[in-house]
C-alpha cells in the first residue's frame, strides 16, 4: 500500500517549483497510465475521482477540492450543493465541508417520498431514472457539482429537475470536461448560467490528453 500512496503524493519535487501549483500538478499526474475502456462507441477513462478505482487517495481528492473551491460562487448566492449518485458524492462532500453549505444527492433509487421528482438520464453509454429531493417550496438556488461533463445527459436531468421544483441553478462546477468548449458554451447559452470546468480531458487512441481549462 505504501507504493500506491507514494504514487499520488509527489509533493516534495513539485513544491520546489514556484511556478507550479502543487495541487494541479498532482491532479495532472494522476492521469498517468489511466486505463480507457470502450462501451460501444464511447471511450470511457477510469480515474480514481470519476470511478473510485483503484481507490481515492485523500491527497488527491483534497487537491481537487482546493482547486475547485475558489471557483465556487459566494455562499450567499446559493442554498445548497446538488450532485448526482455516485461519483459526484465524494468531491461534493469535501466541498460542502469546506464552504459550510448543505448538499443534496440525486439518487438512482426511488423512495416514493412526498415531493420526489423523477428525472430521465441519458449518457453516452446508458439510460437511467434518477430521483431528486429538494427542500419544499420554490425560490431556492442550487450549485450543481459533478465529476465529469461528457454528453451533458446527467447535467441536463439535474437542471430540469431543479427548475421543475421552482428552484434556480446558480452555476455548475465540473472537475473533468470531456465535452469541450463549444458544447459547454452552447449549454450555457441555452440554460443561462455558467458551467465552470477545471480540466479538459480528451481520449485519443486509448490515451487521455489532459489540459487545464482556459489554457
Amino acid at each position: 500500500m505504501g507504493e500506491l500512496i507514494n504514487h499520488f503524493t509527489p509533493f516534495g519535487e513539485v513544491m520546489e517549483r514556484e511556478d507550479v501549483n502543487p495541487d494541479m500538478e498532482l491532479l495532472l499526474n494522476s492521469f498517468d497510465d489511466v486505463p480507457v475502456v470502450e462501451r460501444g462507441e464511447y471511450q470511457y477513462f477510469v480515474h480514481p475521482l470519476s470511478d473510485g478505482i483503484p481507490y481515492i487517495h485523500p491527497d488527491l481528492i483534497g487537491a481537487a477540492a482546493r482547486l475547485l473551491a475558489p471557483l465556487m460562487p459566494p455562499p450567499e448566492r446559493y442554498d445548497l450543493i446538488l450532485t448526482a449518485e455516485a461519483m459526484g458524492i465524494p468531491l461534493t462532500t469535501v466541498l460542502s465541508i469546506m464552504v459550510g453549505k448543505p448538499m443534496s444527492i440525486v439518487r438512482k433509487r426511488e423512495y416514493g417520498l412526498d415531493g420526489e421528482v423523477q428525472l430521465g438520464q441519458k449518457t453516452g453509454y446508458s439510460t437511467n431514472r434518477l430521483f431528486m429531493h429538494l427542500p419544499k417550496g420554490p425560490g431556492g438556488r442550487a450549485l450543481i457539482v459533478d465529476d465529469v461533463l461528457s454528453t451533458g445527459g446527467t447535467l441536463r436531468a439535474m437542471v430540469e429537475g431543479v427548475r421543475s421544483c421552482g428552484w434556480a441553478v446558480e452555476s455548475c462546477l465540473i472537475l473533468f470536461d470531456k465535452m469541450g468548449g463549444d458544447g459547454r458554451a452552447e449549454l450555457e447559452r441555452m440554460w443561462g448560467f455558467p458551467i465552470i470546468t477545471l480540466l479538459h480531458v480528451e481520449v485519443v487512441e486509448g490515451r487521455c490528453i489532459v489540459s487545464e481549462c482556459g489554457q
